[in-house]
């Protein structure tokens, strides 16, 4: 009895293992992964790059180019997909793709930052997959889009690891919230601005500061100045030193995370969608990803059967051949699994986008939200937020970041965020700037249009994209 659970308890720690590392080359970009491969070959003895798979490989593409054979006939056979064809396999791509490596110049993203920061702390194996966990659920403007009840039942059904509240909370403040740029983390606006407030010298100015954040936040918001002034009991040249002091602040971690030097790369998206026929075809772009084997020379080197070996030395060579094999066994499977996992992901977010990929008008852009794609591929949230944190896709008008792909619904299920955003900007860059439009008016415009829409959201997607209401709009 005791032996079948010391059995179980061994699979268990085998299969979360294998899930950490799954969910850390999920994470990584094509770039990132060619690097960490190769990485994981040189560490491990039992893996090593498959030549003869690759020159195959392009010996097959090369023979294909020449005779001017047909695509490949390897489409997915399901009525379910017959609106679309693809080919998971890069040794099928068509005859004009052979040569193609598509790249796109971009900064290192805020994740990809956080991520190089977060190697600097000396974590415990468990701290530190609870940071990478949190670096993960982080937004597009760098704040915690999640509730920590929440990452602690996501973190279990992912890991199989029980965490407590607390201990989420004592990663984000003395972990996450320590990492540049200053605010990262946070849950909103007011604990933003707080952050760095507290960073800053304790002048009169600064203190005042802080107690207008922790005491008069709303008032503060709409910008009642004479009310503060009055609630504060301090004159009107204190209080300005101290809106001023806020005034440099940052609302959003990422704005000034895009203005920090970065050295600019080279990245290969990670997918690539074009159209045939009028069918969208998905390919993951893993040309550049190496190949690997478990090396059979590796088996072969150490002499078990030398008699000048003693037992116990035959044995220590037969374990760590043993262990190593096992090692790249599970790191080749699990390359595979990873493959999966992107295409199934994207090829869903294909799906749903069809319209948007077919004209590249964010206008076609359907509400999708990373459950709606976690349940259609039956995955958990936290993975799906990790394939489209990092992940590229080459579109026939442009490379794109999977993350721009997803937003909320409004009002009808066929009205996403981005449109009403959009239509937001447009109408305030064409408004009167001497009598600019408030949001009640704005709110307005847009149910004639047809969207019904509240003014409270329409003030969420004004603050959202950085634009200031109405009365701060005015032109004299």
């Amino acid at each position: 009895m005791q032996k079948n659970t010391l059995s179980q308890q061994q699979q268990l720690k085998q299969t979360a293992a294998q899930m950490v590392q799954l969910m850390h080359l999920v994470e990584l970009s094509t770039t990132n992964l060619e690097q960490e491969i190769l990485k994981e070959v040189e560490e491990n003895p039992a893996l090593e790059i498959d030549h003869d798979a690759e020159i195959q490989e392009q010996e097959l593409l090369e023979q294909e180019f020449e005779n001017n054979l047909d695509d490949l006939d390897d489409y997915y056979d399901n009525d379910e997909y017959d609106s679309y064809a693809y080919r998971l396999q890069d040794n099928n791509r068509s005859k004009e793709e052979h040569y193609y490596f598509p790249t796109a110049t971009y900064n290192t993203s805020f994740q990809e930052n956080l991520l190089q920061q977060l190697h600097e702390y000396e974590l415990s194996e468990r701290d530190f997959l609870m940071a990478e966990y949190l670096i993960g659920c982080l937004d597009e403007n760098g704040y915690l889009s999640v509730d920590t009840h929440n990452v602690v039942m996501d973190f279990l059904l992912t890991y199989n690891i029980q965490i407590t509240n607390e201990e989420v909370e004592e990663i984000l403040t003395t972990v996450i919230q320590q990492l540049e740029p200053v605010g990262v983390g946070v849950r909103n606006i007011q604990e933003c601005l707080m952050l760095q407030l507290n960073l800053k010298e304790e002048t009169s100015a600064v203190v005042l500061a802080k107690n207008i954040l922790n005491e008069h936040f709303d008032t503060f918001t709409k910008k009642q100045y004479d009310k503060l002034q009055s609630l504060l009991h301090v004159n009107g040249e204190a209080l300005k030193n101290a809106i001023n002091e806020i005034l440099k602040l940052t609302p959003y971690p990422v704005f000034a995370l895009e203005t920090m030097d970065s050295k600019t790369k080279q990245i290969t998206p990670d997918f690539i969608i074009t159209i045939e026929d009028g069918k969208l075809v998905l390919n993951l772009n893993n040309y550049h990803i190496p190949k690997v084997k478990v090396s059979q020379e590796f088996k072969n080197q150490f002499e078990l059967h030398n008699p000048h070996l003693s037992k116990e030395k035959k044995l220590e060579a037969e374990q760590f051949i043993k262990d190593n094999v096992a090692q790249a066994k599970s790191f080749i499977g699990t390359l595979s699994l990873r493959e999966l996992v992107l295409f199934n992901t994207m090829y869903a977010i294909m799906d749903k986008q069809r319209a948007y990929f077919l004209s590249g008008d964010d206008k076609d852009l359907k509400p999708m939200i990373l459950k709606d794609i976690a349940e259609k591929v039956h995955l958990d949230i936290s993975t799906v937020s990790r394939v489209s944190n990092s992940k590229y896709v080459l579109t026939p008008f442009g490379t794109i970041p999977l993350k721009h792909l997803f937003s909320e619904s409004i009002g009808s299920d066929d009205v996403s965020s981005k449109e009403i955003k959009s239509i937001i900007t447009e109408l305030i860059q064409t408004e009167n700037k001497v009598k600019p439009l408030p949001d009640e008016v704005l709110c307005n415009i847009l149910k004639e249009k047809g969207y019904k829409i509240a003014r409270r959201t329409i003030a969420k997607y004004r603050e959202q994209m950085g634009i200031p209401i109405a009365r701060l709009r005015k032109e004299i």
